[in-house]
């Protein structure tokens, strides 16, 4: 089983967890909303092999710094604490070394997601959520530079998922601030590189966790 999956179930049956110890028949106005977030986002580190015509063979675990994500979405709120929306999401997060070896980069993605919420009672100014998002990886690509030269390596397609638990407070009665914590898993595929003769190996994981804040108006 990959180990991705493991991961997920558990951020999931922690967001469960969560929402038994909450306020249920939340009070919340239905209607379409739009809201934009960005945030900081961290990757744990993954197998690379790169290859490439004129140069060494790098192959071992890939060092990934702290990257960042923005995204936007329009959804629906259905007036019992549901809500469902349609998102777009980026993230990027720099390559440091593979293998040992100094390099640049960075490995970044961008991703449709169908999220599904459910926020409570209001504790205080604060209203907790939860959701679980089910989406489509347009696009996953990995720039490399080292002895002078970049190289890129991309792929589309494949299963996305997320976790998200967070909290929201109004501003006024249309606008609204947030932050929240998501786990994001996508799954392993082969990459393809832009330049012939070099390669990449080893299906690296993509399984971001990022803190946002974000911005909602409520029409």
């Amino acid at each position: 089983m990959p180990s991705s999956i493991p991961s997920f179930v558990s951020a999931a049956w922690a967001c469960a967890a969560l929402a038994a110890t909450l306020p249920v028949a939340a009070q919340d106005k239905a209607g379409l909303y739009v809201s934009a977030l960005a945030g900081t986002s961290s990757l744990a580190s993954t197998h690379v092999t790169e290859s490439r015509p004129g140069a060494a063979t790098l192959s071992g675990p890939a060092r990934l710094g702290n990257g960042m994500g923005w995204g936007g979405a329009i959804g629906h709120r259905y007036g019992n604490g549901w809500a469902a929306e349609l998102a777009w999401d980026y993230r990027s997060h720099p390559i440091e070394r593979i293998a040992g070896t100094s390099v640049s980069g960075d490995f970044a993605s961008t991703v449709a997601f169908l999220n599904g919420y459910y926020r409570f009672q209001k504790m205080g100014p604060v209203r907790p959520f939860v959701g679980l998002g089910l989406g489509y990886v347009t696009e996953m690509d990995i720039d490399i530079s080292r002895d002078g030269t970049e190289q890129e390596f991309s792929r589309r397609g494949g299963l996305a998922t997320q976790a998200i638990v967070g909290g929201e407070i109004d501003l006024t009665e249309r606008w609204s601030v947030s932050a929240d914590l998501r786990w994001s898993r996508m799954g392993s595929g082969a990459f393809k590189a832009t330049q012939a003769g070099a390669a990449l190996g080893g299906e690296p994981k993509y399984q971001p966790t990022s803190l946002n804040v974000g911005l909602a108006f409520r029409f």
